[in-house]
């Protein structure tokens, strides 16, 4: 496999696997648009138990015994073993297994996938110490079809401000790295947070006042992310690329307003903030993020936008950001 594709690969299947430790993964995003936002206790059946049962025994080398009811959130199932050592992730309407999980320690994580998270870390921000905690969260992906462990481990380490993922495809012995580093203000470069200050006001007419810095490095990639109370902006090679307005509330059909009046509330922003002209480009309603895809040629979403019922902008995403929906 090409080394670029398989990197790609791999951090789809990041996206999975991090539920276990918590954040929403990617493939999760229709069911996150469902308000599905609530945890609940789901019983989980005996044919699905055995299936669990049997992915977690390979895993572990060993019988393990699972809770019998697990928890769903956004649609997927984590089910833990009797001592919360191990977990199971599922999803329960296709009754696919995405992976097996085992809380162990960095001791156990070879020095080759350390390496690799620290160097994505310093990569990213190198004027930081970076020291991993103890305890380490291994995944596994797991293979539906043939019933079996799959091709994929993936560690996520953390530490002090910082979060680190490193997935590995076994057979063909490639790892890739993905990161989140916490910034403190006074550390952020004063031009950033000027650009960013100036998106706000374009965007939402919102004084940004930053209360969060991170950034999300993966691959080659370094994106800003800032936060205050209101808004979300990300930034990539020191220009915003999306802004999300956190206490917007969109239209969720296509009805409110015709695709004229989406883009004539959405162009001028397009062309303020990101310097695309939208004008003419064709705009298609996403009905699995309800929001407006606005469509230059081969397809290409070039500015994704959803808005409230007074037309307003809720979130304005250009780029790759746009075209994944992320």
């Amino acid at each position: 496999m090409n080394l670029k594709k398989a990197i790609v690969a791999t951090l789809v299947v990041s996206s999975m696997l991090t539920a276990l430790a918590g954040p929403i993964p990617a493939g999760a995003e229709a069911a996150q648009e469902q308000k599905q936002t609530d945890n609940k206790k789901v019983q989980i059946d005996k044919t699905m138990a055995a299936k669990l049962q049997k992915a977690v025994k390979q895993f572990a080398g060993k019988e393990i015994k699972l809770e019998d009811v697990g928890e769903l959130e956004n649609g997927l199932v984590t089910v833990q073993s009797a001592d919360g050592k191990y977990g199971v992730f599922f999803d329960p309407k296709k009754e696919k297994i995405w992976s097996v999980s085992v809380k162990t320690t960095i001791d156990k994580v070879g020095k080759k996938f350390q390496d690799e998270a620290l160097e994505q870390l310093k990569k990213a921000y190198s004027k930081k110490k970076y020291v991993f905690n103890k305890e380490v969260t291994q995944s596994q992906s797991y293979d539906n079809s043939k019933g079996k462990l799959g091709e994929y481990v993936t560690y996520n380490l953390d530490g002090k401000d910082f979060r680190a993922q490193v997935i590995a495809n076994i057979s063909e012995g490639y790892a890739s790295a993905g990161a989140t580093i916490d910034i403190d203000k006074k550390e952020l470069d004063p031009k950033l947070l000027k650009t960013a200050t100036e998106a706000s006001k374009t965007a939402f007419d919102h004084q940004f006042d930053m209360t969060k810095a991170q950034i999300e490095s993966e691959w080659k990639r370094h994106t800003w992310v800032l936060q205050d109370d209101k808004v979300t902006i990300y930034m990539d090679s020191g220009k915003a690329v999306s802004l999300i307005n956190e206490q917007g509330n969109k239209v969720t059909t296509n009805k409110e307003m015709t695709e004229k009046e989406a883009t004539e509330a959405v162009a001028p922003l397009a062309k303020k903030l990101f310097n695309i002209d939208i004008t003419g480009y064709v705009v298609k309603w996403d009905s699995l993020f309800k929001d407006y895809r606005f469509i230059e040629k081969d397809e290409n979403t070039a500015v994704r936008a959803a808005l409230d019922a007074d037309k307003n902008v809720v979130y304005i995403k250009s780029g790759s950001r746009a075209a994944a929906g992320n």
